[in-house]
């Protein structure tokens, strides 16, 4: 009994149908959901999974970083490739230009040594600018033939001159700083036999 004097429902006591049917199913079961409790390690799993996240997020945007600046980087290359003969196409022209003038002259009727002291201009225009991206002509007359510069096209038996030394350029050879662009023709002494 209550203290009101009436009887109280014990746990032994049968449950009416009325009040069974008004509970739910969590109110007939105990509560077995216990409250969260963080120790230490739980504190530090969650710190390192936010550290974690924190550098995954990092290295993405590294990476992004990186592809983008490799996409400019490519661009770049790609533009200077394209343009890299721009500063001697722009020598060239003048040379050009130049050409165009002598001729116009010499159709004007201009003398020959005027038409020649132009031509002579503008081979020099032509070598400074070649000189200016690393073209060099190939010195060949007096020197002993050299295979890698030199392309013997006939020889010439002497014995005014030591055996394999250039005699005459029949063509100019030029090379690129180091490289051959084209090796020079020439006429190299032989000792008669």
């Amino acid at each position: 009994m209550n203290e009101n004097g009436t009887p109280s429902a014990s746990a032994d006591a049968p449950v009416n149908q009325a009040t069974a049917d008004a509970m739910t199913p969590e109110d007939t079961t105990p509560s077995t959901e216990i409250p969260p409790v963080l120790d230490d390690r739980d504190t530090m799993i969650a710190a390192l999974q936010m550290e974690l996240e924190s550098q995954k997020d990092q290295m993405l945007r590294a990476m992004a970083e990186a592809q983008t600046i490799q996409r400019r980087l490519r661009t770049q290359m790609e533009q200077d490739r394209k343009y890299a003969a721009e500063p001697l196409a722009r020598e060239l022209v003048v040379a050009l230009d130049n050409f165009t003038r002598s001729i116009k002259a010499a159709e004007a009727g201009a003398s020959a040594e005027a038409i020649l002291d132009g031509v002579r201009s503008i081979e020099s225009q032509i070598r400074k600018a070649l000189e200016s991206v690393g073209v060099k002509k190939v010195e060949s007359v007096g020197q002993v033939f050299n295979p890698e510069v030199h392309e013997a096209i006939v020889t010439h038996e002497t014995d005014e001159h030591p055996d394999e030394t250039v005699l005459d350029e029949i063509e100019a050879g030029y090379i690129i700083h180091d490289r051959v662009l084209r090796p020079a023709r020439v006429r190299v002494s032989k000792q008669p036999e």
